[in-house]
C-alpha cells in the first residue's frame, strides 16, 4: 500500500504520538483508541516490540470472549500475557519480537501458527509448539480450536554488536539490513504500525532471583517447576501429553502455594498423597528459618517462570547501556519502513525489571533518539501526573 492510498484509508497523525507508560500492559488501551479513531485498522495490525520478554502468554482462566469487551479484558491482563488476546480479537496478525542477546525464551525465526478458542475449556489457546507455550498449558491441537485466525510471529536478536556476554564468547555484529528486510516483509513504507518498546530491552533484571535468597529459594524452585519439553515434537500425541502433565503439575503447586497464603499448612493441606508436597514442605521450612512474612502466592509465580529456560537478567554497565542506546537503537529506526503510526514505551521500573537506577537515563535517551529520527512528536507521559505532558515539535 502507497502512502498516498495509507493516507486515504487511514488517518494520519499530525505529530507522531509517543506513550509513555509505567506497566507494559498500560499500552494496550493507547493502542485501542487508535484503532477507534481509524489510524489504524481494527484487525491484522503488525506489532514491532522490542522487549526482554516475549508478552506472549495468555491470562490463565480468562473466557476467549472477554476480547470482546475492552473494559473487561483490560482489567485482566498484566504485563506478561497483553499481547496474545489482542491476537486472538484480530487487532494483531503480525508480531515482530526485537530482543536482546540474553533473552532466551523463544528462540530466533519465523513461526506461523493458528491462535483461538480451545473447544472444551473456551480458553484462548495456540497451535505454536515452542516450549514458551507448551510450558504454560497453552497449546491446543488446531482440531481443539474455534474461531481460529493466523499469526505470523518472528522472532530477531538486536544488540550483539554492542553486548558480550560472557569474556570468552565470539563477538558478533548486527545485520540491519537483515533486520529491514524481516520487518518490510511485515509492513511496508507508508502502512500503518505500532512500534512498542520496552525499557528492559537495554537492561534487565530477573527480580525473582533474589526473592527469599537467604533461603536458597531461587535453586529450589528450579528444580519444583522444571520443565522438559517433549523430545519430539512433530510426535501430536506425545506434545498433548506434555501439555497435560504441565498443566496437573502447575495447578497442583498452584493449589498448595494457594492453601499455605490462606493461613494453611503443608500438613494440614487435603490431599497428602501429593508428590509435590514434601518439596513445598522444604520450601516452607527454609523460608520460615529467615522470613517472617511470607507471599506464598508471589513464590509460585516466581516457580511458573522457571520452565526450560529462566527469565532474562543483564544489568547492562552504562558504557554498554550508550552504545546500546546511541549506537543499536538509532541505526534500528534508521531501517524501519517509515514512521510507524503510533509509539508505546513501557518503563518496567517499578517491578525491577528495567533497574530503576537507570531507567530515566534509558527513558530520555529512547525519548531523544526518537525525536532526532521521527519527529514531530508527542510525547504523553501518562505514568507522571498531566502536568508533566509534553508536546515536541
Amino acid at each position: 500500500m502507497s502512502r498516498e492510498r495509507a493516507q486515504d484509508k487511514f488517518k494520519i497523525y499530525k505529530e507522531l504520538p509517543v506513550f509513555v507508560v509505567e506497566n507494559h500492559n498500560e499500552v494496550l488501551p493507547f493502542i485501542y483508541r487508535a484503532m477507534g479513531s481509524k489510524h489504524l485498522p481494527l484487525e491484522g495490525n503488525t506489532l514491532v516490540h522490542l522487549d526482554s520478554h516475549p508478552d506472549m502468554l495468555i491470562p490463565r482462566g480468562m473466557p476467549a470472549d472477554t476480547v470482546w469487551n475492552q473494559y473487561d479484558l483490560f482489567s485482566q491482563l498484566s504485563i506478561e500475557n497483553w499481547i496474545m488476546p489482542a491476537a486472538y480479537a484480530g487487532h494483531f496478525s503480525k508480531l515482530v519480537w526485537i530482543k536482546p542477546p540474553w533473552a532466551h525464551q523463544i528462540p530466533d525465526g519465523q513461526y506461523n501458527f493458528s491462535i483461538g478458542k480451545n473447544k472444551s475449556n473456551s480458553e484462548i489457546r495456540v497451535t505454536c509448539l515452542e516450549a514458551y507455550f507448551l510450558a504454560e498449558g497453552l497449546y491446543s491441537h488446531e482440531a481443539e480450536l474455534e474461531s481460529a485466525r493466523q499469526v505470523t510471529l518472528h522472532v530477531i536478536t538486536m544488540g550483539r554488536s554492542e553486548v558480550k556476554l560472557s569474556p570468552d564468547s565470539e563477538h558478533q555484529e548486527d545485520d540491519f539490513t537483515a533486520i529491514k528486510e524481516i520487518i518490510e516483509k511485515y509492513v511496508s513504507a507508508g502502512e500503518p504500525y505500532i512500534l512498542d518498546v520496552d525499557l528492559d530491552f537495554f537492561s534487565t533484571r530477573n527480580p525473582f532471583k533474589t526473592l527469599y535468597e537467604n533461603a536458597g529459594l531461587h535453586e529450589r524452585l528450579k528444580e519444583l517447576y522444571k520443565f522438559q519439553p517433549p523430545a519430539d515434537r512433530t510426535d501430536l500425541k506425545s506434545v498433548a501429553e506434555c501439555v497435560s502433565v504441565r498443566e496437573k503439575q502447575l495447578n497442583e503447586l498452584h493449589a498448595i502455594f494457594s492453601h499455605l497464603q490462606s493461613g494453611g499448612t503443608v500438613d494440614t493441606y487435603p490431599d497428602q498423597s501429593s508428590s509435590r508436597l514434601e518439596a513445598v514442605k522444604g520450601i516452607a521450612e527454609s523460608v520460615r528459618q529467615f522470613y517472617n512474612e511470607v507471599e506464598w502466592e508471589v513464590i509460585h509465580d516466581a516457580g511458573c517462570t522457571m520452565d526450560d529456560t529462566e527469565l532474562p537478567h543483564h544489568v547492562t554497565s552504562v558504557p554498554t547501556l550508550q552504545r546500546l542506546l546511541n549506537s543499536t537503537f538509532d541505526s534500528f529506526l534508521q531501517v524501519l519502513p517509515g514512521k510507524p503510526t503510533l509509539v508505546t514505551i513501557s518503563r518496567s521500573s517499578e517491578d525491577d525489571y528495567c533497574p530503576p537506577e537507570n531507567v530515566d537515563f534509558i527513558e530520555n535517551s529512547v525519548l531523544g533518539i526518537l525525536r532526532k529520527h521521527l519527529s514531530p512528536l508527542y510525547v504523553y507521559l501518562q505514568y507522571a501526573s498531566e502536568s508533566e505532558e509534553e508536546t515536541h515539535q
